[in-house]
């Protein structure tokens, strides 16, 4: 019997690989709008600065768009390179390309862009794999696993999973034998395992039949 996936498994897989693209995915749309539809314009330089770590400085410019942009003259920044940050330094301008609905949404002429954001997400997309991978291969080991004693044989029976209380106490178990051996075999219950001990009893059902034996629970 196949393993189902549990719903609320996948749900929980899908969610975390919203979370860890939807970032980036965000970043790639809104530069691709920028690129369709912004607007050209040209911002005035308010401020601007250089970060020096060792033989790899970075460069920055700070700018205000003109009103018809932002009336609320608000401040944005842009990593930029050395060429476009001396003209900007110079002239007190640079230009941009902008959203004209949505100010945050720019790219500037010159500016750098960095491959930490993809880089991270491919990580992290890798980490979620390696983790889904390895929680499927040994899936049948992290299902819980009740244990039982059978009080009579076992029985072939129709396909199908199930887990009955009868009127003595006893339980009547349905499965696909997952594992057998002289003196137990493994029922398959979709979400968890049955060993059960033989304690004497005969099992005519082979490795992947469905079977059904009653039996009483021991833990």
């Amino acid at each position: 019997m196949k393993t189902r996936v549990s719903p609320k498994a996948l749900l929980l897989v899908l969610l975390l690989v919203v979370v860890i693209n939807l970032p980036l995915a965000h970043s790639r749309f809104t530069s691709w709008r920028v690129e369709r539809s912004g607007t050209d314009v040209t911002a005035a330089v308010t401020a601007h600065r250089v970060l020096s770590p060792k033989d790899n400085p970075a460069y920055f410019v700070e700018f205000a768009y003109p009103p018809a942009i932002d009336e609320d003259k608000l401040r944005w920044t842009a990593e930029v390179d050395r060429a476009t940050y001396d003209r900007a330094v110079a002239d007190k301008e640079i230009a941009v390309r902008v959203l004209p609905d949505r100010p945050a949404a720019y790219t500037v002429h010159g500016q750098v862009t960095h491959r930490l954001g993809l880089v991270i997400t491919l990580i992290a997309d890798v980490a979620l794999l390696v983790m889904v991978l390895l929680l499927w291969r040994y899936r049948a080991k992290l299902r819980p696993r009740l244990e039982a004693v059978a009080v009579g044989d076992v029985e072939r029976c129709k396909p199908g999973a199930s887990l009955e209380k009868t009127d003595d106490g006893l339980y009547l178990i349905s499965g696909e034998v997952s594992g057998i051996t002289d003196d137990e075999i493994i029922l398959e219950l979709g979400d968890r395992q049955v060993r059960v001990l033989l304690d004497g009893h005969a099992n005519p059902v082979g490795h992947q039949q469905p079977a059904r034996v009653r039996a009483r629970l021991v833990g």
